[in-house]
């Protein structure tokens, strides 16, 4: 039966039904039918099962039932305020911040105590929310600049979260799991908390629910009736943070209830914001209760792995599915936010003030510390010039592969990592590790390309019915992205002896470069750089749209295959180096359309010279900054981009403005 066919209250109870199943398969394992009635009131103390289904289940399935319903409300309350769809804690970066606060807190207190990570969560929350709500308030919360800059901040604090639990592995471990959503009760103390704490905030919530219904109408409307958007703004996003605050310091991230909810109810009819905060809110419960379901009646075959990474997992998964139901405002949303006026330097001179730049760092990181430490200059020239080289092509390779990925997508905000075609890369690389581990480089090799060209080819396929506009294609990167880092996320905390490894790859580490791997880098750089001429016509013709494609004798599926599989070929390569954290493929070929070189023929040679200067410069940065210890390349070349591109969208105040 089709979801328009169904209404709200029959998609929430077929919902609730299925995970009720399956949290009758896991009691049932437990204790027989007969005896479940005592057991849920009254356990016999001498029986383990009875205890474990009264003092773990049964509060796992209430804080299943109120952390799902809490999300959902609190992302049918953004949605309406920020006049976004898409808008949910999430996608907002309000999880991740809250994570990373709780995290930096575990690491600087002996103990923790549940109030002092809400208090932690909800700092996280509010920074996170309130750098998001800053940036947008230029460009009047129009919704591409409210999800990008969601993005940029989820994927910053991410990072600094997954190499905090780089350098402290063993320490943090417990913490990584629990930050990942686990629902794993051990009794009713969170339930307790998450219900008294709805119980306040909702009904606060609930107050504003007339100036929500005029200001989503008409601001100009609702400043005649006296109320102040801004003020409104203000008030609300702090409940809301702190409503989805409270849920991430009593069990982790859970990532993407509020958008399935509140998007199935209003796929199913939900059209007012009473109908949505109603229906939206029991579904989130449903949907969450049936996520942990399924994590329960799985434990026995792959283990107990944390339900928010199968929520992030499946939320991912219906996202792109959602993508075709964006609104118009989404999908043709302004994307000139990397188009504007050239710089008087010039192309060339941007290309030459790099190479100067690039060769400077790199002798200087070859050369530093010769007269300090006293090692032979031999000795260290030979341990340096492989990171080095390798560093700069992995730059180079991730700049072409972004430009081209740019005018593949008509989208001059499309990259390798923002488009998941790096997460991809990655998750292709992990599945090749595990199934034959490193007995060839040839094997991760071809499992990074081929997972380069899975995402894109998926990307594609979602934005096609959009016609390629810049709403959808962003929107299903960052789904990708997603499932990527859920799945990252998945293997970490499953206790695999090879996950330190992982994780430690996935930083991008340049410290394990060898002379071969520089060398067969840069022979594939300049490969790309001979290449990319090739398709200038394509590169130039792509952006003016198919119709114009096909007069021009150009088909526009066979050359966006072409360009998907050399874009593709890059970044897998480039991932391998560096892992799939970075913004490199993003900033570089903005930096050189800013700085003038927009032709096709010349912004790729840019682009790959601005790419490489970066990387090297990240590699040096990443050894010096906490010598002897090393930060990975790819987590400083990510918290480089970050800002940049927040203070891009900060100082232009354009991209995606209100249609």
């Amino acid at each position: 039966m089709s979801i328009r066919l169904m209404t709200p209250p029959r998609i929430c109870a077929l919902i609730a039904l299925m995970a009720i199943a399956l949290y009758a398969v896991a009691i049932g394992d437990r204790v027989p039918f007969s005896d479940v009635p005592r057991t849920l009131w009254q356990p016999n103390p001498a029986s383990f099962d009875q205890i474990y289904v009264h003092f773990s289940l049964l509060p796992r399935i209430l804080v299943a039932l109120l952390a799902g319903g809490a999300l959902a409300f609190a992302g049918a309350i953004f949605q309406q305020l920020l006049k976004n769809p898409l808008a949910e804690p999430s996608t907002l970066g309000i999880l991740s911040g809250a994570q990373l606060a709780i995290t930096l807190l575990s690491l600087s207190a002996v103990t923790v105590t549940v109030g002092q990570r809400e208090i932690a969560g909800l700092a996280g929350g509010l920074a996170a929310v309130t750098i998001v709500a800053g940036l947008a308030k230029k460009s009047n919360f129009a919704p591409m600049t409210l999800l990008l800059c969601g993005m940029v901040i989820s994927f910053s604090a991410g990072s600094a979260s997954v190499i905090l639990a780089l350098f402290h592995h063993e320490y943090l471990r417990g913490v990584f799991i629990w930050g990942s959503g686990s629902l794993i009760q051990n009794d009713y103390s969170n339930a307790i908390a998450l219900a008294s704490r709805m119980i306040v905030l909702i009904p606060l919530l609930l107050l504003f629910y007339r100036p929500l219904t005029i200001i989503s109408l008409d601001e100009a409307h609702a400043r005649g009736l006296g109320l102040s958007p801004a003020g409104l703004r203000a008030a609300v996003l702090f409940i809301s943070t702190l409503l989805s605050a409270t849920v991430v310091a009593r069990v982790g991230v859970i990532a993407f209830v509020g958008l399935a909810a509140t998007s199935l109810a209003r796929m199913a009819g939900a059209r007012t914001l009473r109908q949505r905060l109603l229906w939206g809110t029991l579904l989130g419960s449903a949907l969450l209760l049936l996520a942990d379901g399924l994590v329960l009646v799985g434990a026995p075959v792959i283990g107990e792995v944390p339900t928010g990474t199968v929520t992030a997992i499946a939320g991912a998964l219906l996202m792109l599915v959602l993508i075709k139901n964006v609104p118009h405002s989404i999908d043709h949303a302004n994307t000139d936010v990397l188009a504007y006026g050239t710089s008087p330097v010039g192309g060339r001179h941007v290309l030459a003030g790099c190479l100067v730049i690039a060769i400077a760092i790199a002798g200087f990181s070859l050369t530093e510390q010769l007269t300090v430490s006293g090692v032979d200059p031999s000795v260290l020239f030979a341990g340096r010039w492989p990171r080095v080289l390798t560093s700069a092509s992995a730059g180079a390779m991730l700049a072409i592969a972004g430009a081209v990925t740019q005018a593949v997508t008509r989208n001059p905000m499309a990259s390798p990592e923002g488009l998941g075609i790096s997460g991809g890369a990655g998750l292709g690389i992990i599945a090749a590790f595990f199934a034959g581990g490193m007995v060839s480089p040839l094997l991760p090799l071809a499992g990074g390309i081929s997972g380069a060209v899975i995402a894109f080819a998926i990307i594609l396929i979602v934005a096609r019915g959009k016609s390629y506009a810049p709403g959808p294609v962003l929107l299903s990167g960052i789904a990708i992205s997603a499932l990527a880092t859920a799945m990252i996320s998945l293997i970490v905390a499953s206790g695999d002896p090879r996950a330190s490894y992982i994780l430690a790859w996935t930083m991008g580490p340049t410290f394990r470069a060898t002379s071969i791997v520089a060398i067969i880098a840069t022979m594939l750089v300049l490969i790309g750089l001979a290449i990319s001429p090739l398709f200038r016509r394509s590169l130039e013709v792509l952006p003016l749209g198919d119709s114009t494609a096909l007069s021009l004798g150009i088909d526009p599926a066979r050359t966006r295959m072409m360009l998907l599989l050399f874009a593709a070929s890059l970044t897998g390569v480039a991932t391998m180096i560096v892992g799939p954290l970075s913004f490199v493929g993003m900033m570089a070929p903005h930096i050189a359309r800013v700085a003038g070189s927009r032709r096709p023929a010349s912004l790729p040679l840019t682009a790959a010279a601005i790419g490489a200067t970066l990387m090297i410069a990240s590699d040096w940065l990443g050894r010096a900054a906490d010598f002897p210890y090393e930060i990975p390349a790819g987590v400083i070349a990510a918290f480089i981009g970050g800002p940049y591109f927040l203070w891009v969208i900060r100082s232009q105040g354009r991209y995606a403005s209100r249609s």
